[in-house]
């Protein structure tokens, strides 16, 4: 599990996690950690590095895991 190194603006109770990059292939990886240890991750080229796009991503990311929570509790 990631541990949450800085909160994501505008994003109550998700951090992100410490970011990898793998020099190789030219991609980040970002993670992502809510307060209850659940975790995400998206990966972004290197091009993709200002904190503004950034946090877009982990915007939308963050919305779909708890969209995708949401059904599952309701039995899907």
């Amino acid at each position: 599990m990631a541990d949450p190194i800085s909160a994501v603006p505008g994003s109550e109770h998700w951090s992100y996690g410490a970011f990898d990059f793998d020099p190789e292939t030219g991609r980040r990886e970002v993670p992502l950690v809510r307060d209850d240890g659940t975790t995400a991750a998206f990966t972004v080229p290197e091009f993709v590095s200002e904190p503004g796009d950034l946090r877009a991503i982990a915007e939308i990311v963050i919305a779909a895991c708890e969209r995708w929570e949401n059904r599952q509790g309701v039995g899907g």
